[in-house]
C-alpha cells in the first residue's frame, strides 16, 4: 500500500510536473501583483533608477523572463512627446516631460539583445500563447495598467502645458496693453 503512494521519480508525469514547479510561481501571488512589479521596473528604468542590465536581472525565473521580454516589446516607444520647453524662460515656468514612460526603441533593443545574451533559447520564436496562462494573464494586466497610467500620465501633462501656455497669454497680453498704455502716454505728452 504505501508503494503506491510513492510518487516513482522515473515516471514521466512526475518529471513533468518537477519541471513545470520549477517554473511556476506559488498559487498564493496573484499575476496582477507579477503585472506591477513588471510596471514598475521598466518605470524605475525610465526614471533612470536603476539600468537596463538590471531590469533583466531583476526576474530569475524562465517565464518571468519570457513575459518580461515581450511586455518590453509591446511598449510604445517616446509615448509622451515635449510640447513646451521643460527648462524655465525668462521669467516664464518650464513644464517637465514625464520621464518614467519614456522608453525609446534603441533602449528596448539594448534590454532585447542583453536578455538574448543571457539566455537566447528562451526568446527564439517566443509569443505570447508560449506563457502559461498566469503570465499571461499578467502580461495583459501589466500593459493595461501600463497603459492606463500612461495615458493619466499624459493628461497631466497636457493640463500642465494648457495652464503655462496660459500664463504665458495673460503676461504677453498685460505687456501688450502696458506698451499701449506707455505709446498713447507719449504721444498725448
Amino acid at each position: 500500500m504505501a508503494e503506491e503512494l510513492e510518487a516513482d521519480p522515473n515516471d514521466s508525469e512526475f518529471a513533468e510536473q518537477s519541471e513545470a514547479a520549477v517554473d511556476e510561481p506559488t498559487s498564493t501571488v496573484e499575476p496582477s501583483e507579477f503585472a506591477f512589479r513588471l510596471v514598475n521596473v521598466v518605470k524605475a528604468m525610465n526614471s533612470g533608477e536603476i539600468s537596463y542590465h538590471e531590469v533583466a536581472t531583476s526576474f530569475s525565473l524562465a517565464d518571468e523572463l519570457k513575459c518580461l521580454y515581450l511586455f518590453i516589446k509591446a511598449l510604445p516607444y517616446d509615448p509622451i512627446a515635449p510640447i513646451y520647453p521643460e527648462t524655465p524662460f525668462l521669467f516664464f515656468k518650464g513644464v517637465p516631460l514625464p520621464r518614467t514612460f519614456d522608453i525609446s526603441e534603441e533602449t528596448a533593443r539594448d534590454i532585447a539583445s542583453f536578455m538574448r545574451s543571457q539566455n537566447s533559447q528562451y526568446y527564439d520564436d517566443l509569443h505570447l500563447h508560449d506563457l502559461s496562462q498566469y503570465h499571461l494573464d499578467a502580461y495583459e494586466t501589466a500593459i493595461r495598467v501600463y497603459n492606463d497610467t500612461l495615458e493619466k500620465t499624459r493628461r497631466s501633462y497636457h493640463e500642465n502645458v494648457k495652464l503655462a501656455k496660459a500664463q504665458v497669454f495673460e503676461v504677453s497680453a498685460v505687456m501688450a496693453c502696458v506698451f499701449v498704455i506707455v505709446i498713447v502716454l507719449i504721444g498725448v505728452s
